[in-house]
């Protein structure tokens, strides 16, 4: 059964996009539901950017375009931003000396799911900034931020987003005083099929490396794709291929468990002699 929050007992609606044709989706069945709770302006658009080596060309002014579309604020965040150095992932996994992995996603949890937190605490802050601006002095009693999370996974993604819930309290980045975060995940049920036929309806430009043959717009080489996905990948960046076989080499750990980036580039380079566009696979989680 669809899950749909009352959004109109929330301060924020915070839609994280990516660029890609799920978040696309998202973002628009998020307008049209806030549109209906007379809440639109309360919807604010984050994009976590993971760094020019793993973001494909063009994906931040995408996500751009799909905020500016519906006239919505956009806010990109970094890791690191805060203290004035931005880290990209492969720096950051250079640093750590190893790549992440199903279990050890720290791609996720340091490069978005953290920076988008700290944005959550900067718009908590604005508003209860504002409230304070309305009441007068001595005479009020700030109470919590209540935030809605709102995300583009899908089930059919894969067993692990199948299991996703659709709608859940965030524990970790809610507090006592400040702000209430829950999750929303809106389009959870939506098929692949469902959501390019929204996007078609909707008109709104997509990302090119869809008709490039990437079924996803994740980091350019994402540990959980698909070898086929990889090599497609490798194909259309050749150079950034080489970069992270060049990685693999100086830190002595393959970039997948029993896959090496080098066996990646061999598949592409002999694909790429013989004429052949590989036909990426989807993604493992």
């Amino acid at each position: 059964m669809t899950v749909t929050p009352d959004l109109a007992s929330y301060d924020i609606l915070l839609a994280s996009i990516s660029g890609g044709k799920d978040s696309q989706t998202m973002l628009r069945h998020l307008v049209r539901q806030a549109e209906a709770a007379g809440v639109r302006d309360r919807i604010v658009c984050v994009f976590a950017d993971l760094g020019d080596d793993d973001e494909w060309e063009g994906t931040e002014d995408i996500a751009r375009h799909h905020a500016e579309v519906y006239s919505l604020r956009f806010i990109v965040v970094r890791k690191g931003e805060n203290k004035g150095e931005p880290v990209t992932l492969l720096q950051h996994i250079e640093k750590r000396g190893m790549w992440p992995d199903r279990q050890n996603r720290f791609c996720t949890s340091d490069l978005k799911r953290d920076p988008i937190g700290t944005v959550m605490t900067m718009l908590a802050a604005e508003l209860r900034s504002a409230w304070r601006a309305q009441l007068a002095k001595g005479k009020w009693r700030l109470r919590k931020v209540r935030i809605l999370n709102c995300m583009g996974m899908r089930a059919q993604e894969s067993p692990a987003r199948a299991l996703l819930p659709e709608f859940s309290s965030n524990g970790r980045v809610s507090n006592e005083s400040v702000k209430h975060v829950d999750d929303w995940l809106p389009i959870h049920g939506m098929t692949e099929v469902q959501v390019w036929a929204d996007i078609r309806e909707s008109g709104v430009k997509y990302h090119h490396i869809y008709d490039a043959g990437m079924p996803r717009l994740s980091c350019r080489f994402c540990v959980l794709a698909g070898r086929k996905t990889l090599v497609r990948a490798a194909q259309l960046d050749p150079r950034g291929a080489r970069k992270r076989a060049d990685l693999e080499d100086k830190m002595g750990h393959t970039f997948q468990n029993g896959t090496s980036m080098h066996q990646i580039i061999a598949e592409a380079e002999a694909a790429t002699a013989a004429g052949t566009a590989v036909k990426a696979s989807n993604w493992e989680g």
